[in-house]
C-alpha cells in the first residue's frame, strides 16, 4: 500500500482503461474492500478505484526544463 503514496504522479490501468497524471489522495477500507482515491492533476477529476481491479500501476517521472537565465558555456575552458 505504501507504493501508492511514495510518488507524486502515477498512471494505472483499471478495467482496461488507462488513467494518467494521477496524484495519490487516500486509501479507504470499507467492508473488507480497499478503495484508492486519486486525482488527475490536469483535469482535477477525482477517481476512486477498487484495489483488486487495478491491473497495472506505475510511477511517472517527469523532467521539467530548467529555468536558468544564465548562458551555459558548452566549450571547455582553455588554460
Amino acid at each position: 500500500m505504501k507504493y501508492y503514496s511514495d510518488y507524486r504522479l502515477v498512471e494505472l490501468i483499471y478495467e482496461d482503461t488507462l488513467y494518467e497524471h494521477l496524484e495519490f489522495i487516500r486509501i479507504d477500507h470499507i467492508c473488507e474492500v480497499c478503495y484508492i482515491t486519486l486525482k488527475n492533476v490536469i483535469t482535477t477529476e477525482i477517481f476512486t478505484f477498487e484495489q483488486h481491479q487495478i491491473k497495472s500501476i506505475r510511477k511517472k517521472i517527469y523532467r521539467y526544463p530548467q529555468s536558468s537565465t544564465k548562458n551555459k558555456n558548452h566549450v571547455a575552458a582553455t588554460s
